[in-house]
């Protein structure tokens, strides 16, 4: 099951203590849905030799996008939904 995967996944990084997680943000298109990590900017806790590396985006299908919905509410991990329309 993908959605069970990207859960582990995004539970580890909200554990992280190097980086502030503070949720996702979900863009939904017409044929999938980026996903974002989203973080605090806190940029007193940034070690100034070495650049702040955010987790890269990931694209879902709309399917594991549904799988993955209860399974963040259920685990309380907050997100947005966005589906914004492009003229």
């Amino acid at each position: 099951m993908k959605a069970q995967s990207l859960l582990s996944q995004i539970l580890l990084e909200k554990e992280r203590e190097d980086r502030n997680f503070t949720g996702l943000e979900f863009n939904v298109r017409d044929k999938g849905v980026v996903m974002n990590y989203k973080y605090d900017d806190d940029v007193t806790a940034v070690d100034v030799h070495r650049p702040r590396y955010d987790k890269d985006p990931e694209v879902l299908h709309l399917d594991t996008f549904e799988e993955l919905k209860p399974l963040l509410y259920e685990k309380n991990v907050p997100f947005k939904e966005r589906r914004d329309d492009f003229m």
